[in-house]
């Protein structure tokens, strides 16, 4: 029946009764979803850009916190690397305007109160990642450098002190020994000669090992303070100007006792 009607209509009649109804029919189809399409997808790159500006903004947050945290534990480094440095020259120069220029180094040395108590720093993988990824992998490796000199000044600083304790008793024991108001020891005694050579040897060899450890001492306060004095500089060109504490310009420690 509907080709039967189709035939004998007139083709005006079938445009304005069928075709421009389907024309019509599917184009309100197409702009309805286009309507619904786009503010869709508007919203949803929207969304999806305030994801990433989020994103962003964790991770930069994140970097800001670990390079803080780095600047805590060079803080400590470097200040305590200059102050072990300091103190080893105020020892010795003490020494000299005493009148006891003629000791050995080792005897111009007190040991460190509480040394053996003091802890290595150690930088982690996140704080070290921010130099990586500022491709200042050499700031990244003077880090780790530093932590590691660190910890070996602390281990001859506690060697030091056992060394000299042990010598002092084994001196103190053989002889009679008095102590003045600088805290200078003094041991008179008479030995044979085996024990004479003996204590002779250990001695030599503390002053050996504390002319060594004071070298290095000096380097890696000197070294301590170089990189210190780069963390804002190198830090603040990745993270930004101004978020980062800065290091007091002072001039590194150079002279060695």
């Amino acid at each position: 029946m509907a080709l039967e009607f189709l035939n004998a209509a007139h083709p005006s009649e079938v445009l304005k009764d069928v075709i421009i109804p389907l024309v019509a029919g599917f184009g309100g189809a197409v702009a309805g979803a286009l309507a619904s399409y786009i503010p869709s997808r508007m919203l949803a790159n929207r969304a999806s850009e305030e994801v990433l500006r989020r994103d962003a903004e964790a991770r930069r947050n994140q970097e800001i916190h670990a390079a803080r945290q780095v600047f805590v534990k060079l803080s400590i480094l470097a200040n305590t690397l200059c102050g072990y440095h300091k103190q080893i020259t105020e020892m010795v120069d003490g020494a000299d305007r005493d009148g006891r220029s003629h000791l050995a180094l080792h005897e111009k040395l007190s040991a460190f109160p509480a040394i053996e108590r003091e802890r290595p720093v150690e930088f982690t993988a996140e704080e070290l990642s921010i130099y990586i990824a500022a491709k200042e992998v050499d700031y990244a490796d003077d880090l780790i450098l530093l932590a590691r000199c660190f910890a070996a000044d602390l281990s001859h600083l506690v060697a030091f002190a056992k060394l000299k304790i042990e010598l002092h008793d084994l001196i103190s024991s053989l002889g009679t020994t008095t102590i003045d108001e600088a805290g200078f020891s003094k041991t008179l005694m008479k030995l044979p000669a085996h024990f004479a050579n003996q204590i002779m040897v250990k001695r030599e060899s503390l002053d050996r090992f504390a002319t060594g450890m004071c070298q290095l001492i000096a380097e890696h306060a000197h070294f301590a303070r170089d990189v210190a004095n780069r963390f804002a500089p190198v830090t603040e060109a990745y993270v930004g100007k101004g978020t980062v504490p800065k290091f007091a310009e002072k001039p590194s420690p150079t002279r060695s006792a």
